[in-house]
């Protein structure tokens, strides 16, 4: 199993397909949203996380994306190794679940180092087909059950979406 997730465990909750939890004093079932803190907050996205993403711990990011002033979409993710990992919630082909998701790329684009976006969801979901032509049609890709950047989940479709990174603010090294 890779380092990152030993010390993750996943719960089934009613909005979810998966939630990831942290271990080891970092979140609990009961004391999740207290642990929280803004990361960011910037028209309609807000970004909480459990830990400044300034460490090599795996970091669990909430993107809450206000639709009008009574709802909003969430997507909840962890962010390791330069993967973010995102629960696809029920009701993601809505358009506000797709407008949240089109906000929570750019954020991730723009603010992290985060070099690909990992969308999970179970296998038994009765719209698997419409999420698998809507994330495809995104840009998204499905990644084999066995790839070895993939937690050791069953039952469980992940689909890739490779940020591309403009590198051309790195100095150059010399010929």
């Amino acid at each position: 199993m890779l380092p990152c997730y030993k010390s993750i465990t996943y719960k089934e909750q009613e909005d979810l397909t998966l939630r990831p939890r942290l271990q080891g004093g970092r979140s609990s079932e009961q004391g999740d949203q207290d642990q929280l803190k803004e990361l960011h907050s910037a028209g309609n996205l807000t970004v909480l996380a459990t830990d400044p993403l300034l460490h090599q711990d795996p970091v669990q990011l909430d993107f809450h994306f206000r639709l009008t002033p009574q709802t909003s979409a969430h997507w909840h993710g962890l962010l390791c190794d330069h993967r973010l990992f995102l629960d696809i919630p029920y009701r993601a082909l809505d358009q506000g679940s797709r407008e949240s998701l089109t906000a929570t790329l750019e954020y991730v684009e723009e603010k992290t180092n985060v070099d690909s976006v990992l969308v999970n969801f179970q296998n038994n979901r009765n719209d698997r087909g419409a999420l698998l032509r809507a994330f495809s049609y995104m840009g998204f890709e499905v990644v084999r059950p066995d790839h070895p950047a993939l937690p050791p989940w069953n039952n469980v479709i992940f689909m890739v979406y490779p940020l591309e990174r403009d590198l051309s603010h790195l100095p150059s090294e010399p010929p």
